[in-house]
């Protein structure tokens, strides 16, 4: 009868382990299970394959301060624009001239910034380096933000530079049949 006096610490031992081990697989279920129906949320955080924005696109503009009054040359984004890419990163390009990009954007479903870079000739001695930052969020319809142009002198063009216009955009889809843009014959001039 000594015999199974000597296996009640190690039965009580085991059965100590089972019980931490049932309770953490049983503590790992309710996790699950509390999760249940909340994958999307957290299936957001990998990067679409395909980028929802990518398509043609009419957008329009406003401009509501500018500093620098050079014309309309110097405007936030407007006209027909194609995005192209994958993930959360894109390239935008005009719908006529295609590719290279005009600019790059990025977005996570919701936040949209494109950004470009684009030298305006003004006279043989200056041009307009412009740096534009167009910020905005997504919607059912297409994007819609803000506007910011920082426009910075390159050769002799006067006074009053660096400056700044400021304005709002919207950018709506094409339908799939295109953007109805009948595109010039002439080559695309850089932007």
């Amino acid at each position: 009868m000594q015999e199974p006096a000597r296996l009640a610490p190690c039965l009580r031992a085991f059965s100590s382990n089972a019980v931490l081990t049932a309770s953490a697989i049983l503590l790992s279920l309710v996790a699950v299970l509390a999760c249940h129906g909340h994958g999307m949320e957290r299936l957001r955080a990998i990067p679409p394959t395909v980028n929802p924005l990518a398509g043609d696109w009419h957008v329009t503009s406003t401009t509501s301060a500018d500093t620098c009054n050079l014309g309309p040359d110097v405007q936030p984004i407007h006209g027909y624009f194609s995005i192209q890419g994958d993930g959360t990163s894109f390239g935008i390009g005009w719908v006529c001239c295609g590719f290279p990009p005009w600019g790059t954007g990025t977005t996570d479903d919701t936040v949209v910034t494109i950004r470009s870079n684009r030298t305006v000739s003004s006279s043989s001695a200056c041009s307009w380096q412009i740096s534009e930052v167009d910020a905005g969020t997504a919607d059912v319809v297409g994007f819609s933000g803000g506007a910011s142009l920082t426009v910075s002198a390159v050769g002799d063009c006067g006074p009053g530079f660096p400056c700044q216009v400021h304005g709002t955009f919207t950018a709506e889809r094409c339908p799939s049949t295109g953007c109805g843009v009948l595109c010039p014959l002439i080559p695309c001039r850089a932007q």
